[in-house]
Formats: structure tokens, sequence, C-alpha cells
């Protein structure tokens, strides 16, 4: 089987699919596995759409099958939605989100294998410190091409300006923006603390990556290599949070011996609470309610 991935090798979410490559190739000599990243089969949707239509097996992304197959349910990509990563694996295994998983099946011909991988969450990088959203007042804060997100920080005040990912750095340390949000391994990856001085535990987002399985191919195994991938998916994506929050406790010490000032005494009540009016209304368009699933 290939598991294709939008994201370079050295991505968490990479390595995870890497994980279940050893597990199950270890395990049983008559299936192989081939982890092809760095975006050689395009973006996430495309690798995802190569998924459902069984030209690729499998993929080791984020949570793009949600919003193509399930829009219902896209909410587990919206900021402000969640308060950790235990809040998200609560609500998305719970009864009530079931029906999402199921269509993306149905839609997408593709389910999620193992759990949810641990990124961490987002915070706020910037050149003077974060505590209240009055601190974002105005600021030109860098994002990804989101709608959602652009509207969330629009309204909680600051001055959002999409960016490429390759770009940021540059954006940064020219002034084109004056802030950035992104989890600790991309802060830290990108050298942030080059050219932002604070970085704000916000924590607006939880960041997380899966790995998805082709239906039909799932299907088509044997009762004893379905069982394999599924004790493989869940065995890899779990060691690999684990590294992945160790490794954050050591990112967070290097970029403050770099120079950046951590700040931990954020109001993150006052930030939910300032986007909440904007995160109400999308649930318009999403199943449930915000108090409904803030409630799991």
């Amino acid at each position: 089987m290939t598991i294709a991935s939008s994201y370079e090798s050295d991505h968490v979410t990479v390595q995870a699919a890497d994980r279940f490559k050893e597990i199950v190739e270890d395990e049983a000599d008559e299936l192989t596995v081939e982890v092809v990243p760095g975006g050689s089969y395009g973006g996430e949707g495309e690798i995802a759409e190569q998924v459902r239509e069984g030209a690729i097996q499998a993929h080791a992304d984020s949570r793009w099958p949600f919003t193509q197959y399930a829009p219902e349910y896209e909410f587990v990509n919206i900021p402000i939605v969640f308060d950790d990563f235990e809040h998200l694996t609560r609500v998305t295994e719970s009864e009530e989100f079931q029906p999402g998983l199921e269509q993306i099946i149905s839609e997408g011909n593709q389910r999620m294998i193992g759990q949810w991988i641990d990124r961490g969450l987002r915070h706020f990088t910037s050149n003077e410190p974060v505590r209240e959203p009055a601190d974002v007042e105005g600021v030109d804060l860098r994002l990804p091409p989101l709608d959602n997100w652009v509207a969330i920080w629009e309204e909680i005040g600051a001055n959002p300006t999409t960016v490429a990912l390759d770009e940021l750095y540059s954006a940064l340390q020219t002034g084109t923006v004056g802030a950035s949000e992104g989890d600790i391994p991309q802060i830290h990856s990108f050298n942030l603390n080059e050219v932002q001085d604070y970085l704000s535990y916000t924590g607006h987002h939880v960041q997380v990556g899966a790995l998805y399985m082709n239906e039909d191919f799932y299907q088509g195994l044997d009762e004893s290599h379905q069982d394999l991938v599924d004790e493989a998916s869940n065995q890899a994506t779990q060691e690999i949070s684990e590294s992945v929050r160790d490794q954050i406790s050591e990112m967070e010490s290097e970029l403050q011996e770099g120079g950046m000032e951590l700040i931990e005494d954020v109001n993150r009540e006052a930030f939910k609470d300032a986007a909440r009016p904007v995160v109400e209304s999308m649930f318009d368009d999403f199943a449930g309610s915000l108090d409904q699933w803030q409630s799991i």
C-alpha cells in the first residue's frame, strides 16, 4: 500500500506513517507499505481525492477529509471550539460525532485509522506581549488562507493577512505582517525567535494530524490484516503524539534560549468570549451547536 502526504518527511504526521509502516511490515511479510511525503501526489485535497478514487491506498494529513466530505463536521478545524487535545478527542469519540466519521466513509470512501496525532496548541507570536484581546487590536496577523480563521481573528480585533507558509519568515522579517500564530513545531522550525520577540500562549486552536485509508482497500483486507491495520495505526499515532509532547517542551526551551520571551499568563477565556459571536454564527452551517459540542 502507498501512504501519501502533502507534508515533508520530518513532519510528525509523516513520522506516524513511517511508524505504521514499521509495525505492519514487522508483523506481516506479505504487506508492504510505501510512504510518499512532500506533496508528490499533490496537496491535501488532491491526495484525499486520489484516496477516494483508490489510486492511493492511504494518506497522512490533517482534517481535510471533514472539510471535503463531511462539511457539517468541519468545526473540528475551527479555532476556539476546543479547549485542548483531550476535549477534541472526547468530542470526536462521542456518539454524537459518529455520523461525521461515517460521512467520510460514505462520501469520501476513506476512514480515519488510529487516533488523532497531537501536534500541540496554536499560539501567538509578536513583537509586543499579548495577554488580552485588546493587545491584538489592529495588529497585522499572518494567517493561512482559511476564511473561518480570518473571520475569527477579525472578530477578536486583529487585521489578518493571508500569507503562504513558506513566506512566513520573510513576511515577519520585512514587516509585511507584525505577528503570526502557529503550533510550537512550526514556530520552532521557522526560527521565529529571530524575527519575533514574544510567544504568547493563547492556545486558541488544537492542532492535529491523522491517518486515513481507502475504505474499499480496508474492506478488501482479511480480518487478521484489518486487525493489524487497526492495531498498528493506534500504536503509531499514540507513540508519535507522546514523542511530540516531549519535543515541544524541548523546542520551547530552545526558543527561549534564542531570545523569545514566553508569555504564559494569557487570558484565554477573554479570547474565546471575543470570538464567540462569529464562531456561533458559523454553526448555522454545522451539525449541532457550539454549546452542545463544548459541553462534551
